[in-house]
């Protein structure tokens, strides 16, 4: 596979996850030009260690085992490690719908914002929009409102806009 299919590929799970190229850039520690260069085919050396890491924030993880993945499942046993209340699949669905945090549900909304890896969430989003038919750019910025709101720290939620 040459650098001009790879890059049409993340193009494509990138507009479907709905990324701005701004966000996929700040959640892969990268440059917005180079976003650019790698979804035109022409990006020089990035590199494996990179080009991984980018991939994977659009939900394509480059070293998995080819099995489709639960991203939402996923993403829930991360945020809820540490808490008596747990939150189900369908609060964490009605909370990146929504944007709105549930009582009793704070520290798990926190945990998703300031704490889960990018590439867990973007799965989930992308999972979640299609599952309810709706485009993922609004999950993404639902939950940056929340991250706006409790004044996160984390740049990525500044990049979605």
């Amino acid at each position: 596979m040459d650098i001009s299919t790879i890059g049409e590929i993340i193009r494509k799970e990138r507009t479907a996850c709905g990324l701005s190229q701004k966000a996929l850039a700040e959640a892969s520690h990268v440059s917005r030009v180079t976003i650019v260069n790698l979804e035109g085919g022409k990006v020089g050396d990035i590199g494996a260690i990179k080009l991984a890491e980018i991939a994977e924030n659009v939900g394509l993880p480059m070293f998995s085992t080819g099995k489709k993945m639960d991203f939402v499942k996923l993403t829930l046993s991360n945020i809820n490690t540490s808490y008596k209340k747990p939150m189900s699949i369908s609060d964490l669905e009605k909370f990146m719908l929504s944007g709105k945090i549930q009582p009793g549900l704070e520290g798990q909304a926190f945990h998703l914002i300031d704490e889960t890896p990018t590439s867990l969430v973007t799965g989930a989003v992308k999972q979640l929009a299609a599952k309810k038919k709706i485009k993922a750019k609004q999950v993404w910025k639902n939950l940056a409102h929340v991250a706006n709101e409790i004044k996160s720290p984390n740049k990525f939620w500044s990049a979605i806009g």
